[in-house]
Parts: structure tokens; C-alpha cells; sequence
């Protein structure tokens, strides 16, 4: 029963983004790559994720080695799957394409049966969100720019809708330790539009975040602090941590520390619930696990396999 509910929670989670336009950015807004997710879903300032096309492109720039990395995540008892594979090539300029996938299967569709009086089940469907993302670096007034253009296929028990929209970055070493980074969400207003003839707007939004290098007193382990702020404009209200009007804030925290040579402690803080997650180094390969408290709707956990080559 539990099960059933919860089904259902998350049904009328997706499908509610038919008729609201308050929540329909929410499949770009997923993460990617574990290593950010346990960081409290902060990655604004993480030069090394292979996710670069969803977080900040404009670090493409300055990297020198292709990677890939595939992910599996399992949340809600395991009744909602998310599933990313992220990939930076090219040899002089690089590029960085991310491709996630939500999904909900086996979700019951029942009907009254005014013979028995009773529902009964007639269909079984499969809700799912397919997301790309491509990143690619510009140079303009000597700042470094990446931009993201996204495109979205939303498959909804019996409807399906076509999304696309772009996201500017960029970043800025203020010091040989501190970093500063800042995004803009669906820049030109992200439009989703439905086979039903309904078109959505997923509305501007500001991401930043700080990240704060530096040797961890007596243990003497590199490590980092970072710090970061989403700003939406789509009035949000009592669902979002602070709210002005229109606008609203939720905040992101994350603390990373070398607890062995191959072996990194990653934790945070991601709105109201905990993170935590490792990092391991096998050679060129990356094992990466990710974890997140939800006491109301059970526990995440996230793990992929990463290289760089």
C-alpha cells in the first residue's frame, strides 16, 4: 500500500506540471554526476566534473583530458530511477554532452467499474523525462563563457510534450584559493509544449556558488568549502527556503576532504536534507556513491563509474 501511495505522489508530482508552470524546469534541475550530488547538489565551481555541459561549460577551457561517466540512482524506495551519462571529448576545443533520463514504469491507470461498484486496473504506463544537454566554451572581453543549450522529450502516461531552452555560465578565480561561478537558467525562458496544444514557460533563474580551498587543520588534508544560492523568479512561495515576492532562494552546502590518496570524504547540505558520499581513484577509473536524507520521502542513493583518459 505504502508502495502505492507513494506512486501516486510522484504521478501527480510529474503530471501536475500540465496544467502548472511553477515547476515545469524541475527535469533540468535533477544534478548530475554523484560527486556533485553529494556535495549538497552544489558543482557551479567542480572544474572536474565530468557533467560539465549541465554545470558550467566555460570551464572547458582549461581541460585537457576526455572523461565519461555513467550514473544510477534509485530514489523513493527505488520507484523513481534517474539516469545520466555525461562525456567531454575533442582534442583542441572540447566539447561536453550530458543525457539524463527520469523515470516512474509499471504505474497503474484504473477505471470504475459501475457493475461491481469497485476500480479496477485497465493499463499499465511508463512516465519518463528525456533531457540532453550540450556545453561548449566561448572566449568574450576576456571572460569565460559556456553556454548549454538543452532540449527535452516528456512522456506522461498518454501525453508527450518537446522542450528546449539555454544556460549561460561562467567563472572567476578571484584568488589562487577562492573561485567564484554564476548560471543562468533558461536564459531566453525555456518553453515546454505538449501534444494537447498546452505550452508551458519555465521562467529565468540565478544560480552562485563560492568554493574555498584549503589544508585541513591537524589532519593536514586538502580540502574545500562551497557555498551556493538558487534564485528563482516563479514565485515560489512556502516550497521554496526563503521567499520575496515573485522571487525565492534555496541554499546549498558542501565540504570535501582527501581522506586517503585515492580516496575522498564528500558531504552537504542540499536544501533541507543531508548529503554524504565517497569518491574513490582506481588508475584512470573513478567510483563515485552518493547519499541523501529524506525523511518524508525516503532515502536517495546514487553511484557511478567515471574515467578520464
Amino acid at each position: 500500500m505504502k508502495h502505492k501511495i507513494i506512486i501516486i505522489l510522484l504521478f501527480t508530482v510529474l503530471t501536475v506540471n500540465l496544467v502548472a508552470e511553477k515547476y515545469a524546469g524541475e527535469i533540468f534541475r535533477m544534478g548530475a554526476g554523484v560527486e556533485n550530488f553529494a556535495l549538497g547538489n552544489t558543482g557551479l565551481t567542480n572544474a572536474n566534473s565530468s557533467a560539465l555541459a549541465y554545470w558550467n561549460p566555460a570551464f572547458l577551457a582549461n581541460i585537457s583530458q576526455n572523461s565519461f561517466e555513467i550514473m544510477h540512482a534509485e530514489e523513493y524506495m527505488g520507484l523513481l530511477t534517474y539516469d545520466v551519462a555525461a562525456y567531454i571529448f575533442g582534442k583542441q576545443a572540447k566539447c561536453s554532452v550530458v543525457l539524463t533520463r527520469i523515470g516512474i514504469d509499471d504505474i497503474p491507470l484504473t477505471a470504475w467499474n459501475e457493475t461491481t461498484n469497485r476500480p479496477y486496473e485497465y493499463k499499465n504506463v511508463n512516465n519518463s523525462d528525456l533531457s540532453l544537454f550540450v556545453g561548449i566554451h566561448r572566449k568574450l572581453l576576456g571572460l569565460n563563457l559556456g553556454f548549454t543549450p538543452k532540449v527535452a522529450y516528456r512522456s506522461l502516461a498518454e501525453e508527450s510534450g518537446f522542450g528546449f531552452g539555454l544556460d549561460v555560465s561562467t567563472y572567476y578565480q578571484l584568488s589562487d584559493n577562492l573561485m567564484l561561478a554564476a548560471k543562468i537558467r533558461d536564459l531566453f525562458t525555456t518553453q515546454i509544449i505538449w501534444t494537447t496544444g498546452t505550452q508551458e514557460s519555465v521562467l529565468p533563474g540565478l544560480d552562485m556558488e563560492a568554493s574555498y580551498n584549503f589544508i585541513l587543520p591537524i589532519f593536514k588534508k586538502s580540502s574545500k568549502l562551497i557555498g551556493a544560492i538558487e534564485i528563482y523568479s516563479e514565485d515560489r512561495d512556502f516550497a521554496a527556503t526563503n521567499s520575496f515576492g515573485i522571487f525565492s532562494t534555496d541554499y546549498h552546502f558542501g565540504f570535501s576532504t582527501q581522506v586517503h590518496p585515492q580516496a575522498d570524504l564528500l558531504l552537504g547540505y542540499d536544501v533541507n536534507n543531508l548529503t554524504a558520499g565517497i569518491k574513490i581513484k582506481i588508475k584512470k577509473w573513478f567510483i563515485n556513491y552518493g547519499f541523501k536524507q529524506n525523511s518524508e520521502l525516503e532515502n536517495s542513493h546514487r553511484i557511478s563509474l567515471e574515467l578520464k583518459i
